[in-house]
């Protein structure tokens, strides 16, 4: 298989650059990660690509039930109800977050018919802006606060790569950033 080339501050990075590299496939049957791929660097018609090689079959990603990042951080979130002129902000904990929902534990009761808005960030340049309609609220036995999840319209990329990420420096036992 070929794709286009990554590129960095308008370079394009060589293969032998790339480290642990993976292969990511979304078709509409569903999302398919080929891992321990081979990469070569080529030129064709003056497009610079990456011959792409794996004997291994690839893993499909259940969407509804993707990685998951435990945060655990307190955040401002802004509550919408039915329009965006039906909106106000209040403190909750992002208990948790994947490329498709997040968690969001309040002491507050939300109507379920409520969005929740928050800024994360991914990098120290960039903030995500997620926006997910709650569709699911468990109620704590002891009648101290609510968990809700909230789903996103759409898997948001940018959060998948950002958790798998840190799910990998985890995993090996780094420092995670």
């Amino acid at each position: 298989m070929y794709v286009s080339a990554v590129k960095n501050a308008g370079k394009t990075v060589p293969a032998s650059k790339l480290k642990n590299a993976a292969l990511i496939y979304k078709s509409g049957a569903g999302m398919y990660v080929f891992k321990n791929v081979a990469l070569r660097s080529i030129s064709f018609n003056g497009q610079n690509l990456y011959v792409v090689q794996t004997d291994q079959e690839a893993e499909k990603v259940v969407l509804r039930n993707p990685s998951r990042l435990y945060v655990g951080a307190h955040v401002s979130a802004r509550i919408i109800i039915d329009n965006e002129e039906s909106a106000y902000y209040m403190n909750y904990i992002l208990k948790d977050i994947s490329m498709t929902d997040m968690g969001i534990l309040s002491s507050k009761k939300i109507d379920q018919d409520s969005k929740i808005e928050i800024s994360f960030r991914v990098n120290e340049n960039d903030i995500e802006r997620l926006v997910g309609k709650i569709t699911r609220v468990n109620e704590f036995k002891n009648a101290t606060g609510f968990l809700y999840g909230c789903d996103f319209e759409k898997p948001n990329d940018t959060i998948g790569k950002f958790v798998a990420r840190k799910l990998q420096q985890i995993n090996n036992g780094n420092e995670v950033d």
